[in-house]
């Protein structure tokens, strides 16, 4: 069997087994030494249940941001715990999360003195701003079989040695792909 293959069952199996899944598109401040933009990102979020109404989340997702001439993308891989105040799965919950963030930029990289660096063939040296990431989100999921939206807001930092660390403060909008199913069979 492929590697791909072996992914992509990989993938099916953890999809298969969520208890939640949620679509999410957001709507992205990022704040960077020097830089600050809005952008716009989209996640798929899983929650696998660890205890009554409280779940133990996988995230991946792309942020894009694009201030003045720079550019930046984001992909965030992170492991989270969902903890619903009420216990119910629904309603107010609270969300500390961590993992890794690739990441790639065209701002170039400054010395203590302000001046660009180069490699040695001329050409310019982009800031890093890929790295360990913590955060966390708080929300409000409805608690209908019909419109499970999960309403958020989530402050997330990711940590980048040399250079400028991002921090993000992102209001999302999910879809709760089968906490519907999970609603109405209660």
């Amino acid at each position: 069997m492929t590697s791909s293959k072996k992914l992509s069952l990989l993938v099916f199996a953890l999809l298969a087994a969520t208890i939640t899944l949620h679509a999410q598109l957001e709507v992205t401040h990022l704040i960077l030494k020097g830089q600050s933009a809005t952008g716009f990102g989209a996640f798929l979020h899983g929650g696998f249940p660890v205890s009554k109404g409280n779940e133990l989340t996988l995230e991946a997702g792309f942020d894009y941001f694009d201030p003045g001439q720079s550019h930046l993308i984001l992909v965030p891989l992170l492991v989270g715990y969902r903890y619903t105040l009420d216990h119910s799965g629904t309603r107010w919950y609270i969300e500390p999360f961590g993992g890794y963030s690739i990441g790639g930029t065209d701002i170039q990289k400054v010395d203590a003195n302000g001046n660009p660096e180069v490699n040695s063939d001329g050409s310019e040296v982009d800031q890093k701003i890929g790295g360990p990431t913590a955060g966390l989100g708080l929300g409000y999921i409805i608690p209908s079989a019909k419109w499970p939206v999960n309403f958020g807001l989530r402050y997330e930092h990711t940590f980048v040695s040399g250079d400028p660390s991002p921090s993000l403060l992102a209001f999302r909008i999910s879809w709760s792909v089968l906490t519907g199913r999970r609603l109405s069979a209660q």
